[in-house]
């Protein structure tokens, strides 16, 4: 558990908590006591281009948490992102937001108590130095942070004609078994057994199988493992693999990667079963923990 006690430890758990350093951006962290419950990291500009759909999600994600209190954070041009937070308050409530800070990555100020900027670098927070004790990998910006789930490289057609007749010459049981092992392998799978893993989900059972069998315990194996099938997955395979790393993404906290596999599968296999349940828990602001119970 990471802590934090000060204003700079409040403007460094974002990256923390999103896996990236956000910019350009407006971020709401809403807090049960003094935990914080969820992370939503949006455009500055989304109260002109998506205001009612993130307005929705928001007050969705807060009605999940009990007494409920924000601190919204801006990222970027200071007068956009004061304009952004501002609009954001008027959303949740100014009576529920506990801060409303601004930073242009060298300088912060607070838009409650109208105290002159302050200098802020992330590497001297408390929080920062937690993060690196933890191994808590940040990468530089969402690009890197979705990386794991848009990197595409199709392992070539030869190859997962011999995967499909492997997986063709096994009994039901067999297949199961094997799919099993793969998902919840603690060692990097080889490019051979990644692809195994991708031609074993093809199928409906097999994909529903792996989904009735993650939990927040179990996602972080997942998450490493269908990320390496998705690398070398055919077409035929890509859906699949992508709405069960949406899942495994929402289950082990990596926000940026469930919403990228969402966005993925929405251009490439709309409608998508198990995809119109990444879809849900995003909008409705489901916290992780519900799937377990």
């Amino acid at each position: 558990m990471i802590r934090g006690s000060s204003r700079a430890d409040l403007l460094a758990m974002p990256a923390v908590l999103l896996g990236f350093h956000p910019t350009d951006s407006c971020v709401v962290l809403g807090f049960e006591g003094s935990m914080v419950a969820f992370c939503a990291r949006l455009d500055l500009d989304w109260f002109v281009t998506h205001f009612d759909q993130v307005a929705d999600q928001i007050v969705s994600a807060s009605s999940q948490v009990p007494g409920c209190r924000f601190a919204l954070i801006g990222f970027g041009d200071p007068d956009l992102a004061s304009l952004s937070v501002v609009e954001m308050a008027g959303v949740v409530g100014e009576s529920r937001t506990v801060d409303l800070l601004v930073t242009d990555g060298r300088t912060y100020w607070s838009l409650v108590d109208g105290l002159e900027p302050q200098e802020f670098t992330f590497d001297t927070s408390s929080v920062a130095a937690q993060a690196v004790y933890e191994g808590v990998c940040i990468s530089a910006d969402r690009a890197g942070a979705v990386a794991p789930v848009e990197t595409s490289d199709p392992a070539p057609e030869e190859l997962v004609t011999s995967s499909r007749a492997v997986v063709a010459s096994m009994s039901d049981q067999e297949t199961m078994e094997l799919l099993a092992d793969l998902v919840s392998s603690a060692e990097a799978l080889p490019a051979a057994r990644a692809l195994l893993l991708a031609v074993l989900v093809e199928d409906e059972d097999r994909m529903a199988a792996v989904l009735t069998q993650l939990t927040r315990a179990t996602s972080e194996v997942a998450w490493i493992n269908l990320a390496a099938a998705r690398r070398v997955a055919p077409p035929e395979s890509e859906a699949n693999v992508l709405a069960l790393l949406g899942m495994a993404s929402w289950l082990s906290g990596h926000g940026a990667a469930h919403t990228s596999c969402l966005e993925q599968l929405q251009r490439i296999a709309p409608g998508h079963a198990v995809g119109s349940l990444v879809e849900m828990v995003h909008r409705d602001g489901i916290p992780p923990r519900r799937w377990d119970e």
